[in-house]
């Protein structure tokens, strides 16, 4: 296991009540929930940059969709009922 770390944070009190009653409600601490966010949080936001970047890629690449085909596209989807 990785070694851990002390962070300081201010949070508002409502949500440490809330982050209080969920520890209580699932048996787990405070801090591993807290950890577990922030691992969710990370893990998104690097998925997203991820994409952008991907997209950005595309982009240099001459990889896109015109925004009148992608019109179409969703025209011809809606009018189907699919």
């Amino acid at each position: 296991m990785p070694k851990a770390v002390t962070l300081a944070a201010r949070v508002d009190a409502d949500l440490d009540a809330e982050l209080t009653r969920l520890a209580v409600a699932t048996g787990r601490t405070k801090s591993w929930l807290i950890n577990e966010a922030l691992r969710s949080y990370v893990a998104n936001e690097q998925q997203f940059l991820a994409a952008v970047e991907e997209g950005k890629q595309a982009l240099r690449e001459g990889r896109v969709v015109d925004h009148e085909t992608v019109v179409n596209a969703f025209d011809r989807l809606f009018a189907t009922g699919a």
